[in-house]
């Protein structure tokens, strides 16, 4: 599982803090705090926090987490700030494969918002949907993928949820939790229809793609397309045709969100799909015509080596066509 998008949880803050967060995110360190409000103190130290783990510096986040949620100098904190600290710990714990440290992060997450009276609001939901992937993540790590399956499907339905209210905010992590199916459900029929599911649901988020101002959701897609080719290339090698020709084509479909064009990825995808529909015994004549509407593709695109492929398969064809009736007639 891709690890969770942090900043997708990140609560709403209580103060203007525009400036210092400029500072963080330009300089790279906490600006001075003296002459700030008590709240705004907080909401920098938060703000911080985020900076650090999104830049690579988890090592220097943890102890800042540690202090702000077990110091008393820090108790006025809101209950659903902390809440995040503890989502935000148990992140760092899970990249260290500290699983058990990370399931304690979560219990102090879950009692703290235990305490929160209004629980049907977006910052409250989105800290919840990410601790249940994280909590798949690590039940998924420590073999115990019923519960992981469990917590992953929970997480799906609210992301859902979310997205509907916040396409921009949520969609990438809605994209991230559909790719983990892939990793977390072993049923191949189940899997397909969690995907059929969001065959609908992708048009509803990834529509801000045409106009390219989703850097996270285009690359949480792309994670998906190249999962599902993962198993449609699983699938090829149990010798599984018609599972495989699903995969391909739910793979080009959800490519197509990411590129209108056809380029190198579409024609891998689409050669793949060939292979496969050549497996299914009703399919090998739509698997020849695709091939053949292939070649120019990969003339044009310069593709030496899927030129040679498309070659072969189309050569082989032919042969095992005449092999067959040469057989017929032995008989």
């Amino acid at each position: 599982m891709k690890p969770l998008l942090i900043e997708a949880s990140f609560p709403k803050l209580n103060s203007d803090i525009t400036v210092a967060k400029a500072q963080i995110d330009t300089l790279g360190k906490q600006p001075n705090l003296e002459g700030m409000s008590r709240e705004a103190v907080l909401d920098v130290n938060l703000w911080n926090v985020l900076h650090l783990i999104n830049t690579g510096h988890s090592d220097e986040a943890a102890p800042l987490i540690d202090t702000l949620v077990f110091d008393e100098s820090y108790s006025d904190m809101p209950i659903l700030h902390v809440s995040w600290l503890w989502l935000a710990r148990m992140t760092i714990f899970i990249s260290n494969d500290d699983y058990m440290l990370a399931l304690g992060a979560a219990e102090n997450a879950l009692q703290r918002m235990a305490d929160i009276t209004s629980k049907k609001k977006e910052d409250f939901l989105a800290i919840l949907a990410s601790l249940l992937y994280n909590l798949a993540s690590v039940h998924n790590s420590m073999g115990d993928n019923a519960r992981a399956k469990k917590e992953l499907t929970k997480c799906q339905k609210l992301f859902e949820r979310l997205v509907k209210k916040n396409e921009r905010r949520f969609s990438p992590m809605l994209l991230y939790a559909v790719e983990a199916s892939t990793d977390i459900i072993s049923s191949k029929a189940q899997l397909m229809e969690v995907l059929k599911h969001y065959d609908d649901e992708v048009k509803l988020y990834t529509g801000m793609l045409n106009n390219g101002d989703s850097k996270k959701t285009r690359d949480a897609l792309i994670n998906l397309v190249n999962s599902l080719k993962k198993e449609g290339d699983i699938m090829m090698e149990m010798g599984n045709g018609r599972n495989a020709a699903k995969y391909y084509t739910k793979a080009l479909r959800y490519q197509k969100k990411v590129s209108s064009n056809m380029g190198h990825k579409e024609l891998v995808l689409s050669i793949g799909l060939a292979k496969a529909l050549n497996k299914v015994a009703n399919r090998r004549e739509s698997a020849e015509q695709l091939l053949q509407s292939l070649q120019p593709l990969a003339k044009r695109l310069n593709a030496t080596n899927e030129q040679i492929e498309i070659e072969n398969l189309l050569n082989n064809k032919s042969k095992n066509t005449n092999i067959m009736t040469l057989l017929k007639s032995l008989f």
